[in-house]
């Protein structure tokens, strides 16, 4: 039998293999770019640390230390503890509720979307260096190391359940196997997260450390990057926030159908304007006419402020609408810390771009979240995970990383879902 391609799921000539065809089409194009830019400076990029040959050669001889120009976070001690110690983070019991799930209580962690999940250019030192997946430091689905040192969502619970599947490791495109369940793929649209949620179930079933029915899980959802950036501006008429919502509505009734005691966040899609409030290099603003073909061709900055708008509003509405709170094991949250991001509206109408987002946080292609940006991102999500639904954070970023780190309180141990939030807003506890 003819062996299928993509875990046996996608069809020829579907929406999703364009996807796939337009990403190694892209890493191509990158890496030629690369070399050309190599070529030119005479310099050698690779993360080669020649100190290992200290004193191997020659007695006294010594290279110069080589530094990482990578944009990461602080590394904290590994005596340092999370501030959650003194809180119960993990039921003495499996709950059978999504509305008394701890964060411990999380068995297996997942993913779909797009490059800001799949950790595009995160490690990297230079700008063409986005087109290396380090999907370990994802953060929201990355389990390379520990907190400490990579602070992401599955890390932070790692600490609560060592046992916690799912998580992706090191680099490599999402078909690789260390991708694990982070089936996040650069260039996605809205049009492909439906094929995204199939390999995901097929994953799971595959897999014999996890037990569908049994096992608690945290599925991420970040989508809709692409379409605004590169279609919305050419179709308008698909690319609504009416159309995104019914494009994640469909993969969001597809995992409600195949999986079970499931917690689904759906993060409000990333205003793409945000990269103009980046300090900006020749690379950048040349690799922006790329990855944001919509407003380098006319598209102006008003109209685009509007639609991410549109779209942010319609993942909100759908969550909740009431359509995934039927079932007493599923839910699906909006969570909006992405928001920080936005755009106001005063730099939109003045057209003056204040540089509001530190470039320590991005990439060296002005677009893409470096490590210290996953780390940022998953301190936020972390956050939102336990604030009540109507009162999460969406204005502003930490003073720092881990100011604050919030902790579940005894009127609060479990995650916010609709249902508790209101809880907690009527009684005092969830």
């Amino acid at each position: 039998m003819k062996r299928m391609p993509l875990d046996g799921l996608a069809k020829r000539g579907s929406g999703f293999q364009r996807t796939v065809f337009l990403h190694r089409f892209w890493t191509v194009l990158f890496f030629v770019l690369c070399l050309q830019q190599l070529a030119e400076a005479q310099w050698w990029p690779f993360n080669t640390n020649f100190s290992i040959f200290t004193n191997q050669i020659e007695p006294g001889f010594r290279y110069p230390k080589i530094v990482s120009a990578a944009r990461t976070q602080q590394r904290f001690p590994k005596s340092m503890h999370l501030p959650c110690d003194n809180v119960q983070m993990r039921s003495d019991t499996v709950p059978t509720s999504v509305h008394q799930l701890r964060p411990g209580d999380i068995d297996v962690v997942a993913a779909l979307g797009d490059s800001l999940i799949a950790g595009n250019g995160a490690m990297e030192e230079f700008a063409m260096g986005t087109l290396f997946e380090h999907r370990g430091v994802s953060w929201c689905a990355g389990g390379d190391g520990t907190w400490h040192q990579f602070l992401t969502v599955p890390n932070i619970i790692k600490e609560f359940n060592p046992r916690l599947r799912g998580y992706s490791t090191g680099k490599g495109e999402f078909h690789s196997p260390n991708s694990r369940l982070n089936v996040a793929i650069p260039v996605s649209a809205d049009e492909n997260l439906l094929q995204q949620a199939r390999i995901l179930v097929a994953r799971m079933r595959k897999d014999s450390q996890i037990n569908i029915q049994k096992h608690w899980k945290l599925i991420t959802i970040l989508i809709g990057a692409n379409d605004l950036c590169s279609s919305q501006c050419y179709k308008p008429e698909e690319n609504t926030g009416e159309q995104h919502r019914r494009q994640i509505e469909r993969a969001l009734d597809y995992l409600q159908k195949h999986l079970p005691r499931t917690f689904v966040s759906l993060v409000s899609v990333v205003d793409v304007l945000s990269s103009k409030r980046v300090p900006s290099t020749y690379t950048c603003q040349f690799l922006h006419r790329l990855f944001c073909t919509c407003y380098h061709r006319g598209q102006k900055a008003e109209d685009m402020w509007k639609v991410v708008r549109e779209y942010q509003k319609a993942e909100e509405m759908l969550t909740l609408s009431g359509k995934y709170d039927s079932k007493p094991d599923f839910t699906v949250v909006f969570q909006p810390f992405l928001k920080v991001l936005d755009a106001p509206w005063s730099e939109i109408k003045s057209g003056k771009f204040e540089m509001a987002v530190d470039a320590s946080y991005i990439t060296y292609d002005c677009f893409h979240f470096s490590q210290k940006g996953h780390a940022m991102m998953a301190n936020m999500y972390w956050n939102n995970l336990l604030e009540p639904v109507g009162n999460k954070t969406q204005s502003h970023l930490p003073n720092s990383l881990m100011h604050p780190f919030k902790c579940p309180s005894p009127k609060a141990p479990f995650l916010f879902t609709k249902q508790n939030s209101e809880n907690f807003y009527k009684f005092g506890r969830q």
